[in-house]
């Protein structure tokens, strides 16, 4: 990993300065890039659930903190220098991707960041940047969440906490299979929006009124439960067995799976490990429009902060942040 302290030109960046600091936007020194490495030049990023972790410190029991820590886990830009063993990526190429580090210490909030190059992939011609920056950790997830239960047409699904940048993609990803899908909205933006992504239904968000609706629209039940909000196992067990039909599947993304019995249903505990296969074949879904990126609203750098509320607060699809640097080029 890059030194963060090394002398040299410096960027913008946002980070966590020592433990139970705030983010704050500061200068630092522009990293450099380790042999298997792409420095980019920073134009988008966007705003995670994981990234709001990091900041509060919530992440310290998964990752080191080592800091400056510099906040964000999704890159879209130019690269701007490569490491001596890149061979098939060149400065001047739009490229976007992820940081997925068990380390806090280098992050996308910045003018630049270095990428392990297994981590990129080129941009779609048909994807913009600020498209590009909000695809990284949410769209890797949905993937993730997908190959765990390949659905195909004519089977059915449940999406809990689609609205959300993670379930925005499943979505997408399912309605691509022909898999009928009901997804959970709480208000009218959030049901328009699902709907406009492709889901067939909504249902309410409380436990009882999901298996009620579930039974009206489902009655023999559906094959998938992807369940992207619930953290207590109990509760996603009795979903599960409300709404599941016998050998379905029950997906987490908050570890909350192990308690759906294995006697009829078989269960996944997801974790959204990088690697190239699953950028490129991000990108290929991207190119194709099947992952169509939905962002409703975008902040800078120095309205990080806002954006974090913002997230508190619950956001319908993806935040983006929109890095304006200084820098042309190699800052070198």
């Amino acid at each position: 990993m890059p030194d963060p302290t090394r002398p040299g030109p410096v960027m913008r960046a946002v980070a966590l300065l020592n433990s139970g600091g705030r983010p704050t936007l500061c200068d630092l020194p522009v990293p450099l890039p380790d042999a298997d490495e792409v420095l980019i030049r920073v134009e988008a990023s966007s705003l995670n659930p994981h990234d709001a972790m990091v900041v509060s410190g919530a992440a310290v029991t998964y990752m080191e903190y080592r800091y400056p820590v510099v906040v964000g886990s999704d890159v879209s830009g130019t690269v701007a220098e490569v490491g001596a063993s890149v061979e098939d990526i060149a400065v001047g190429d739009r490229v976007f991707g992820l940081l997925r580090e068990r380390v806090a210490a280098r992050g996308t909030f910045a003018e630049y960041v270095a990428v392990p190059r297994s981590w990129i992939a080129p941009t779609p011609s048909v994807v913009s940047p600020s498209d590009a920056g909000v695809l990284g950790l949410a769209a890797l997830t949905a993937l993730r969440c997908w190959q765990q239960a390949p659905l195909a047409a004519r089977q059915s699904a449940l999406v809990v906490g689609a609205t959300g940048g993670v379930g925005s993609y499943l979505v997408q990803l399912l309605k691509a299979a022909g898999v009928a899908v009901v997804a959970t909205a709480r208000t009218a933006v959030q049901s328009d929006h699902v709907r406009s992504l492709g889901a067939d239904a909504t249902v309410g968000w409380e436990e009882g009124d999901i298996v009620e609706a579930m039974r009206d629209l489902h009655p023999h039940g559906v094959d998938a439960v992807f369940d992207l909000a619930t953290r207590d196992p109990e509760r996603l067990a009795t979903l599960a067995r409300d709404v599941l039909v016998d050998g379905g599947t029950a997906v987490s993304t908050n570890l909350a799976a192990q308690e759906v019995p294995t006697r009829w249903a078989r269960s996944a505990n997801v974790i959204a490990e990088a690697d190239q296969a699953a950028v490129r074949e991000i990108a290929e879904l991207a190119a194709k429009q099947i992952l169509r990126p939905t962002v409703t609203e975008t902040f800078t750098l120095d309205e990080v902060p806002t954006a974090l509320e913002r997230l508190a607060a619950g956001v319908v699809g993806k935040i983006g942040i929109r890095i304006d640097s200084e820098h042309e080029g190699t800052p070198r």
